[in-house]
């Protein structure tokens, strides 16, 4: 039996991960101006406990936490 994972955005898993208590919200402080060049002040991360900045999707901190959890199993 073969398993096929479904594709899931990190907002998906995020709440899943909260859940289980596999991972914690990380909230930051606020970015003052100037922003960096990729700074985005429309965009919220929940990883970053709705800080603006990035969007969850584009959070790289949740990416490698993730990735960390996948390769510890």
């Amino acid at each position: 039996m073969n398993f096929t994972p479904i594709p899931m955005t990190y907002r998906e898993i995020l709440p899943n991960l909260l859940c289980k208590n596999l991972i914690e919200v990380c909230p930051t402080k606020p970015v003052r101006p100037p922003y960096p060049k990729n700074y985005d002040i429309n965009a919220r991360c929940d990883y970053h406990g709705r800080a603006s900045g990035h969007s969850t999707e584009a959070c790289e901190a949740l990416k490698r936490k993730v990735q960390s959890l996948i390769d510890s199993r």
